[in-house]
């Protein structure tokens, strides 16, 4: 009997939900975007000391380290946005993440296009932060959905049974001669 326990507990991973802290998992996305958030006043900061002429060097150290807690800020979002998305989608820490997430990556739609970058780059965090909020059922910010305008792509209605469904084609007439 002490077997088929044993065998019957043991096997089994836990389901993915149980495993899911969302307000420990929160802690990891929070330190993460204070890094950001403190590279990113760094580099305005260095940016603002100099307009108009060449970066010093301590400007590009900053950029530097701004496009590097950039992405480990956004990496750190999504992969918490993807879990708790699906198994905490009503949590407070699920909302504030996305609004993190979208807010710094409008932050970096604007950072491109300041210093002459291709915003299209921004595009996809951008789209991604879009396509949380409609999934979500809630408004996309108007800081997100001027990003997305300024990479060159408006934003999706939000979700609905009808926006869901591809939109009626006209239909082609052919006349004959």
């Amino acid at each position: 009997m002490v077997l088929v326990l044993a065998a019957a507990c043991g096997g089994r991973p836990e389901p993915a939900s149980a495993r899911f802290d969302a307000g420990a998992e929160f802690v990891k996305v929070t330190a993460a975007h204070a890094q950001y958030v403190t590279a990113r006043d760094r580099m305005e900061r260095a940016r603002a000391s100099a307009p108009g002429v060449a970066p010093p060097a301590a400007a590009r150290e900053a950029e530097a380290a701004y496009e590097v807690a950039y992405t480990h800020d956004q990496l750190v979002l999504a992969t918490f946005l993807n879990q708790a998305l699906n198994l905490a989608p009503d949590r407070p820490e699920t909302r504030q993440a996305l609004a993190m997430y979208a807010g710094a990556a409008a932050a970096n739609a604007r950072h491109l296009q300041e210093r002459g970058g291709d915003a299209r780059q921004a595009l996809e965090p951008l789209t991604a932060a879009a396509r949380a909020y409609r999934t979500l059922g809630i408004p996309i910010p108007a800081d997100l959905a001027a990003a997305l305008a300024l990479a060159g792509r408006p934003p999706a209605p939000a979700s609905t049974p009808a926006a869901a469904a591809p939109a009626p084609r006209p239909a082609r007439h052919r006349h004959r001669r």
